[in-house]
């Protein structure tokens, strides 16, 4: 069976947890001294995908303790929509990866290094996870600097991503506009009608009437 993806407030009642969902999303931007959000939703027994929260999407917990039979609630009341794409992936991932040796150098582990923006200090965060068989990670937070030279070939992908910055600010650009262009609400205009000096009768003004076309 495939493991739902939750919002915050669905984890806590899937894990029966005596904290606010206020307070697991305080997680994600509140960090404690070099404890990372994935940290600390760990230690509630959650996965947290950072993917999916940057994707705009509201599930993004997963439940990594077995829960007691009373808390096992239908997928209908857990999550009323289907399996979206990626779900789906994770699903069939997570099948191959069962069928995996826990041997180290028989089974296929996930390196993930994620740049985090520069503070203000001048330091740029690395994070730095670690997983396989389809677990949650093992993750440390470092400065860059503490990462020391990183391999050519990685120093040429970043080069190339660099490089592509500009054409990727255009598209989304055009994205958006597009987009806003599609939600601009159409507003219909009343014909303006003058009434004559020498009659009652009302005659719409041609002239002076302004169409606008969407």
């Amino acid at each position: 069976m495939t493991t739902k993806w939750l919002t915050p407030e669905q984890a806590i009642v899937k894990a029966n947890l005596t904290v606010t969902p206020e307070t697991l999303k305080s997680y994600i931007w509140e960090q404690q001294g070099k404890t990372t959000a994935e940290e600390q939703f760990q230690a509630l027994g959650l996965l947290f995908d950072r993917e999916r929260l940057r994707a705009g999407k509201p599930n993004f917990l997963q439940v990594l303790e077995p829960v007691s039979e009373e808390n096992n609630y239908t997928d209908d009341e857990i999550d009323s929509h289907q399996l979206d794409g990626d779900e789906l992936e994770t699903s069939a991932t997570n099948r191959v990866n069962q069928l995996e040796p826990f041997i180290f150098e028989q089974c296929k582990v996930q390196i993930v290094i994620t740049l985090l923006p520069t503070q203000p200090t001048g330091d740029r965060p690395v994070m730095i996870a670690a997983s396989s068989h389809g677990d949650f990670p093992v993750v440390t937070l470092l400065n860059q600097e503490e990462l020391g030279d990183l391999p050519p070939a990685i120093v040429q992908l970043l080069d190339e991503l660099k490089a592509d910055f500009p054409k990727r600010q255009i598209r989304r650009n055009i994205a958006q506009t597009q987009s806003a262009k599609i939600n601009k609400p159409h507003i219909p205009q009343t014909p303006i009608r003058s009434q004559t000096t020498s009659s009652d009768t009302t005659k719409p003004l041609s002239n002076n009437t302004q169409i606008s076309l969407f």
